[in-house]
């Protein structure tokens, strides 16, 4: 009796991931119309949690296809399903030996508006205008702009690097800076990126944790 009243709290522990990270639809299982992701940026948390899976695939059991796009990118939550969750052409008839997971709460990147500017979160991505365009906030590779509180003989400079992502075509990274005095615009595949601004401002003897860090960037259609 006592194994039998513990047993489905055991089976409610599910391993997750409390934050959103991205996805990327990169598939279907069209025995069960289900969809197939990858997680492009955190995919060493999800393989620690969810556990590792063939050619870092995941087969998400509650999202059907009918309502998504091959290159389509998400935020979700995730975490390992229950046993009453899977689908009997998942666990009987499965098309692959992907690891499952269970998407709990899923959301769209934002539009971006062309010709003003926008505000990215650190590694968060922008839906472009044009079908699975996304402009991403990949890292800040150093920030070296004079702080608050210091007296310096340079303003210093920010340099933060972005992501373009467009349908198949391999992401192309490239970098953008605070001081003028460096690249601080760019074109490709025919829109302009300027980078407007990067929050926050260091502050003497404080450090800015990555996750903090928000950039304002112009897109302009050439």
């Amino acid at each position: 009796m006592i194994l039998f009243t513990l047993f489905p709290a055991c089976e409610r522990n599910k391993d997750n991931i409390n934050s959103y990270v991205k996805a990327k639809i990169v598939g279907f299982d069209l025995n069960c119309s289900t969809c197939i992701l990858e997680f492009p940026d955190n995919n060493s948390e999800v393989m620690e949690v969810i556990g590792e899976s063939p050619d870092n695939y995941y087969v998400a059991v509650n999202l059907n296809k009918a309502n998504f796009e091959i290159g389509q990118q998400l935020k979700v939550k995730i975490r390992s399903p229950y046993t009453d969750e899977l689908k009997p052409c998942i666990a009987l008839y499965p098309s692959y030996n992907y690891k499952v997971v269970y998407v709990i709460n899923s959301e769209n990147f934002d539009n971006l508006v062309l010709g003003d500017t926008v505000t990215i979160l650190w590694h968060d991505c922008l839906k472009g205008p044009e079908n699975k365009m996304y402009i991403c906030f990949d890292s800040v590779l150093n920030d070296s702009r004079c702080p608050t509180g210091a007296f310096c003989f340079w303003e210093g400079n920010a340099s933060v690097r972005f992501k373009l992502e467009k349908g198949d075509n391999k992401p192309v990274l490239f970098d953008l800076n605070t001081n003028h005095g460096f690249t601080a615009d760019t074109i490709i595949s025919g829109y302009k990126f300027s980078l407007v601004g990067l929050n926050p401002y260091p502050i003497l003897n404080h450090r800015t944790n990555p996750e903090d860090y928000k950039a304002q960037l112009l897109i302009e259609k050439e």
